[in-house]
């Protein structure tokens, strides 16, 4: 074997040794994540760490995110089970809570986007035969989807069925019921969806952004759009199809974005884990990369400050609900995988079989850089 010979060969297996760790450096720091990435692997861990033995992981409302963020991470939340072999699923299933929900509008968008990530009908998602009521609104047998239609007035959707104080002037259930519906596949035209998504865009603030709120709401501040209502809104008028005040609502968050860290901030505890990813989730719907140029305002962009926030537990803020917000936004699953994509299990992959393919690749090729040479030599050997 002459010196070329030699000199490939241990060029390409010097790479061989170093794809273990090129690989984990791609899949940690480019948009989206990869599931089987270090970063979503330990945050899977982080959330399985919290399960208790009910199936239940925090309380209702995060075992709900948590779920979702399951899901999104192309795994089965049926499968995610605690000791006495309940799964998270199980769980929201059996002991629908509602009692810490001040919007029904939000809490029943909220499970009908979980039925859908666990694979089932929002319309009959329950364990058994029950009935739960909060702020006027009944739900029997797990009929999260009708109970959410219910709440809509021909206009938009409200915040309870108990005529409360300016039920019909709040804006962020409409964000979240329509993007609840949009995932359990009602079309996009459909006048509950039709109807709320122009109810968000006509409440667009001067400024571009969001509120919670309609200026006719009589706890309503004029100036007092956000991050966290203004990605919400971006996300839900995108999923119906509709393009009206995408443009201006990205220069809200471009003017939101803190230039010192990447990060996202809100009026009431500045940069956050939360209110990053819930921007992440918007920007990615709307095409664009997080981890972009265009969102990078200083030396880090907002995928790089959310992946600094990761604790050494794998969590993020050492929070169910935040360690939920963040798998969903890395991996870019602004809503929830296809349906033929769950059904995995969230685990770590083998390392031999991520190396595998490489080690196939470059023995092929350096099996054609020998033949190869050989040929040359043969033939130089004929001219001779």
């Amino acid at each position: 074997m002459n010196r070329f010979v030699k000199t490939s060969c241990a060029a390409l297996m010097a790479s061989l040794l170093l794809l273990p760790y090129a690989g984990v450096v791609a899949a940690d720091s480019a948009y989206p994540l990869s599931p089987n990435s270090s970063v979503i692997q330990d945050a899977l861990d982080y959330l399985e760490s919290q399960q208790a033995a009910d199936g239940s992981i925090g309380g209702f409302g995060d075992s709900a995110w948590a779920c979702i963020a399951v899901a999104a991470a192309g795994a089965d939340p049926a499968t995610w089970t605690g000791s006495s072999g309940d799964s998270i699923v199980d769980y929201l299933k059996q002991a629908p809570d509602f009692s810490g929900d001040f919007n029904m509008g939000t809490a029943l968008a909220r499970m009908v986007l979980v039925a859908v990530a666990a694979g089932e009908d929002p319309d009959s998602f329950a364990a058994g035969s029950w009935t739960v009521t909060n702020l006027g609104v009944t739900v029997t047998d797990g009929d999260y989807l009708t109970q959410l239609g219910n709440l809509h007035n021909g206009t938009q959707f409200l915040q309870d069925l108990m005529g409360s104080m300016d039920s019909d002037e709040t804006l962020n259930d409409d964000y979240w019921a329509v993007r609840a519906l949009v995932e359990a596949a009602l079309p996009v035209g459909s006048p509950l969806i039709s109807s709320s998504a122009q109810f968000i865009i006509d409440n667009q603030e001067g400024d571009g952004g969001w509120t919670w709120g309609t200026p006719s709401h009589s706890w309503y501040m004029p100036g007092s759009a956000d991050t966290d209502n203004t990605a919400a809104a971006l996300l839900a008028i995108r999923l119906a199809g509709r393009s009206d005040g995408l443009s201006d609502g990205l220069s809200f968050l471009h003017a939101d974005q803190d230039h010192a860290t990447g990060g996202f901030t809100n009026p009431w505890t500045g940069v956050n884990v939360l209110s990053t990813a819930w921007a992440i989730d918007a920007i990615g719907a709307l095409g664009q990369n997080p981890s972009g140029p265009a969102w990078t305002p200083g030396s880090d962009s907002a995928v790089e400050y959310l992946l600094s926030e990761q604790e050494s537990n794998g969590s993020f803020d050492d929070s169910t609900r935040a360690t939920a917000d963040a798998i969903v936004a890395l991996t870019g699953k602004y809503y929830r995988p296809a349906p033929e994509s769950v059904g995995g299990i969230a685990e770590r992959p083998d390392s031999f079989m991520l190396i595998l393919p490489w080690f196939v690749v470059i023995v092929a090729a350096a099996t054609a850089v020998i033949i190869g040479e050989r040929r040359g030599i043969r033939l130089h050997r004929v001219d001779r």
